[in-house]
């Protein structure tokens, strides 16, 4: 027969949280997150290179017609036109620079740096920017549990905000022990007669003259 191997779940042990160079910096997963949403943001730019752009001009219909060159979407006239490299330059070295900013503090393992280029770029490129403005979030949300509860993982902190309620519940229990003990000692000392004060009265005296 096969010897049964049983499983020993390893209890969760407290943690503080973790110090200012893990907080700031960056773990494995989190460069290659970082490494992927940069390299979108490159994609990006190829895009802006290789694929024609469009502009679009709307205007409303005149008597529920458009104007010649406009087609009727949604009940507002729609004309497409191409763009050229120019329309869009200060757009594409925006995202680029941005794209390399991220790559570059995902090699030097910087989580600020790579928080606040995804946001500028997320709310920059409005719905194209959802992915960069995941990265500067997801990061923030590890950063925060990282500092208060040492561990970057949903599971993790909320093992770790468990732990630390039980810990409080444990700590008011004996607080209320030891003031019900506290008050005891007081009512004690209270009970017990005070000492009468000493009346004679002893005159001062005063120094001799030489």
């Amino acid at each position: 027969m096969a010897d049964r191997t049983e499983k020993i779940k390893t209890p969760v042990v407290m943690t503080e949280g973790a110090s200012r160079e893990v907080i700031f910096g960056l773990d494995a997963l989190e460069r290659r997150w970082s490494f992927g949403i940069g390299g979108i943001g490159l994609m990006l730019t190829a895009i802006f290179l290789f694929v024609q752009q469009y502009g679009y001009t709307k205007t409303d219909p005149k008597k529920g017609i458009c104007p010649p060159g406009f087609d009727l979407v949604k009940k507002v006239c729609e004309h497409k036109y191409p763009l050229v490299f120019q329309d869009y330059i200060g757009q594409f070295f925006m995202v680029m620079a941005g794209a390399l900013v991220i790559i570059f503090f995902a090699w030097r393992k910087k989580r600020v740096g790579i928080i606040v280029a995804a946001f500028m770029m997320g709310l920059a490129l409005s719905n194209v920017g959802l992915p960069f403005l995941f990265l500067g979030g997801w990061l923030g949300i590890r950063a925060f549990r990282l500092q208060k509860y040492g561990d970057p993982t949903f599971v993790g902190s909320n093992q770790q905000s468990r732990l630390r309620a039980q810990e409080r519940a444990a700590n008011r229990r004996k607080g209320v022990s030891t003031s019900r003990s506290k008050k005891g000692d007081d009512a004690a000392l209270t009970s017990r007669p005070k000492p009468e004060a000493n009346k004679r009265y002893t005159p001062k005296q005063s120094g001799r003259r030489r």
